[in-house]
């Protein structure tokens, strides 16, 4: 008996270890880097550059190795946009535009960095083109729920040691900047003075199989994979009542949900997810089109 409560206390202890370890990705907050520009003079460069996307995948590797966040990688990013048909002009985002394409996305948090000024100058000591460098970029994190910055700095770092490798050493200051940044962002987070929304996933039933005696009933919901809807997890659909719209910009301002049932999601694919439905509150039919969100 003795051993047998042993054993159960183990198996408690570790459960507890696993769901509070900052790894349990489940509970990370989802992040993604919009592609790095410049604006700085001599060296300007676009988002479709190499130096652009080598300056974003820094930031994007310095973000995966804190372990804090779910990195979205840039083909994924373009991957759901390609799907989703939808093309942006990346010069032309602005604060309620970025929240939008992060909605599209399906995440938390969105980063946005620019350097705005590269200078160099001269070695004296040296005989050869040797200079040093100096970095000036601006980061900003958009909280996507919210819609609105919830972190914003502008850094500068120059380099410690002389170099002829124009892009190389421009590249190694934003990583030490980038690090810089996300390592107090975090300490932010920790003290509680910066919080992030949790993100509210929705979507909405496109089928629905019951058995003949109505008694075990499933629905096919439009979350697939890219959406980071997760076998286990619960959903609570909802019945959409009266809407209520922008008469100018037709941009829904309220609706009235009644919510009819919760079910559980049991099979992820790559387009669509399948949830067995597990509560009734309603006695009424679920429906295509019906409204799912996904509780966290």
């Amino acid at each position: 008996m003795k051993r047998i409560n042993f054993i159960l206390l183990s198996l408690l202890i570790l459960i507890i270890l696993i769901i509070s370890t900052p790894s349990f990705s489940q509970s990370l907050p989802r992040v993604a880097v919009m592609d790095i520009t410049s604006t700085a003079y001599g060296y300007t460069w676009e988002n479709d550059s190499n130096v652009s996307k080598f300056a974003t995948q820094q930031l994007v590797d310095v973000l995966n190795k804190t372990d804090y966040f779910q990195v979205f990688e840039k083909f994924k990013i373009d991957s759901i946009l390609q799907k989703k048909k939808i093309q942006y002009n990346h010069n032309l985002l602005d604060l309620s535009s970025v929240v939008k394409l992060g909605k599209l996305i399906g995440v938390d948090l969105i980063v946005v960095a620019k350097v705005y000024s590269v200078s160099f100058r001269d070695c004296s000591f040296m005989l050869n083109s040797e200079k040093k460098c100096r970095v000036n970029m601006s980061i900003r994190i958009i909280d996507v729920n919210k819609g609105k910055i919830i972190y914003s700095t502008e850094q500068s770092e120059k380099s410690s040691q002389c170099s002829y490798e124009t892009s190389k050493v421009i590249l190694e200051l934003i990583n030490i900047i980038g690090n810089r940044v996300f390592s107090d962002f975090i300490d932010k987070l920790d003290k509680k003075e910066i919080e992030i929304s949790s993100f509210c996933l929705e979507g909405y039933v496109v089928k629905v199989e019951s058995t003949s005696s109505g008694g075990i009933t499933q629905v096919y919901i439009n979350l697939g994979e890219n959406s980071g809807i997760k076998v286990g997890e619960e959903i609570r659909i909802y019945r959409e009542g009266e809407v209520i719209r922008d008469p100018k910009t037709n941009e829904v301002l309220d609706r009235e949900l009644d919510l009819i049932a919760q079910a559980r999601v049991k099979t992820v694919r790559d387009k669509l997810s399948i949830a067995l439905v597990t509560t009734k509150f309603r006695n009424i039919p679920i429906q295509q089109l019906d409204i799912v969100e996904v509780m966290r």
